[in-house]
């Protein structure tokens, strides 16, 4: 059951997630022309993100707490760095891209760091990929220190 909930909370988390970028995409008729509705988005998008990163700790916790081989243990904590790394480099390449594609005329002094044309950067897969297995890898090391002392729900 927790499998499915972690599966589920990934979901709709992911879907709000990259929809948030429809909302900074909005030009709006009857607000000012300085607002953006992407802040809107945010807010509604925040809590199922939080719950989705509560759940996936949830999940790996139990996963690493179940597993009795140390070796597989090891190999799926020293995995998961190796993909933090990875999804590390592809959200900065991606940044780069974007910054450079701008040449510089979305972003400065004056204007916000998260605006119609940079929200791309903040919110995308890569960086939602990268919060996970983030969480992930500390879930997995909080498992292989503090190993549960009652049995936990076992996921499917």
């Amino acid at each position: 059951m927790i499998r499915l909930s972690w599966l589920i909370s990934l979901g709709i988390s992911l879907l709000g997630f990259l929809i948030i970028g429809h909302f900074f995409t909005i030009q709006p008729d009857e607000t000012a022309n300085n607002g953006s509705l992407g802040f809107i988005g945010i807010i509604f998008v925040l809590p199922f993100l939080l719950l989705s990163i509560f759940i996936t700790f949830r999940y790996i916790l139990a996963l690493t707490r179940s597993t009795t081989d140390r070796l597989m243990k090891s190999f799926s904590i020293i995995g998961g760095i190796l993909l933090v790394g990875v999804l590390l480099y592809f959200s900065l390449d991606y940044k780069n891209g974007v910054l450079a594609a701008l040449d510089g005329s979305a972003v400065g002094p004056t204007l916000p760091k998260l605006n119609e044309y940079t929200y791309t950067i903040y919110f995308n897969f890569y960086t939602f990929a990268l919060i996970h297995a983030i969480v992930g890898v500390i879930a997995a090391v909080v498992g292989v220190v503090k190993p549960g002392t009652k049995k936990e729900e076992l996921p499917e």
